[in-house]
């Protein structure tokens, strides 16, 4: 592996892999790497979960409060997190070990007293209203809502209509792979876009940041800043290393 491309923008570093010795006599710890999957427990090439399966249940719910006119915002984020090493000024102290969070619970707000609660445990979406509950993963989908479907199912074209009336069958499979490369030959927008992406990721990683500092941040949506925080703001981009710069 070239260490040097691999890294790119990032800090310089040497590669690390560190096998601890077995705890019980028997196994070992899983190796601790800054290299292939392992990079995500890292904050300087990831986020950890908040990026990793964040980006994904966000997505999701970001998407459904899109759907329902209620994703003005984020107003702000604030919660707890623990990291399995010590923090000063957003940076953590050692460089050892994994270092972004592994059990959070954040607040998100939205205009409209809507709010978006994530957290490390229970893997999947939990959507709450007035007219019930839906909780969605990538192996069930149960709900009040969902089981009024048997007795009033939804019009024949509604999940066309959510999909953008984009087709997402290709060689009998269904799949954002295939409405991808169908939009790249049409010039359409895809029904996972950037733009929407790129509002979801703004969540998670000011979920990061917050976790960084221990502290609440106020968001201003259209300026895309942290409102009143200076030293958190630097953190919504990164430096990049010499050689690897990138203009916008």
């Amino acid at each position: 592996m070239d260490w040097e491309r691999w890294l790119g923008p990032a800090p310089k570093v040497d590669y690390r892999f560190l096998q601890p010795e077995a705890t019980d006599g028997k196994r070992k710890p899983r190796a601790h790497t800054n290299a292939h999957y392992e990079f995500r427990w890292w904050y300087e090439y990831s986020g950890g979960k908040l990026t990793d399966w964040g980006a994904h249940h966000v997505d999701i719910a970001m998407w459904a409060l899109r759907l329902n006119g209620q994703t003005d915002g984020p107003l702000s984020i604030g919660g707890t997190a623990k990291h399995p090493v010590e923090f000063k000024d957003g940076y953590a102290v050692q460089n050892d070990r994994y270092n972004t969070a592994s059990e959070f619970r954040f607040n998100v707000k939205f205009p409209g007293d809507t709010e978006m609660i994530i957290k490390h445990s229970d893997n999947g979406i939990l959507i709450e209203g007035d007219k019930g509950r839906i909780f969605v993963n990538r192996g069930k989908l149960t709900g009040a809502p969902v089981e009024a479907l048997e007795a009033n199912p939804l019009a024949d074209d509604a999940i066309q209509k959510v999909y953008k009336g984009l087709p997402m069958e290709n060689n009998d499979r269904k799949g954002h792979w295939a409405n991808f490369l169908n939009c790249v030959k049409t010039r359409q927008e895809p029904i996972s876009d950037v733009h929407s992406h790129m509002e979801m990721l703004n969540v998670c990683h000011l979920a990061g940041i917050s976790a960084r500092f221990g502290r609440e941040l106020k968001w201003d949506a259209k300026a895309e800043q942290i409102v009143g925080d200076d030293q958190a703001n630097t953190f919504l981009a990164r430096r990049y290393r010499e050689g690897y710069e990138i203009e916008v």
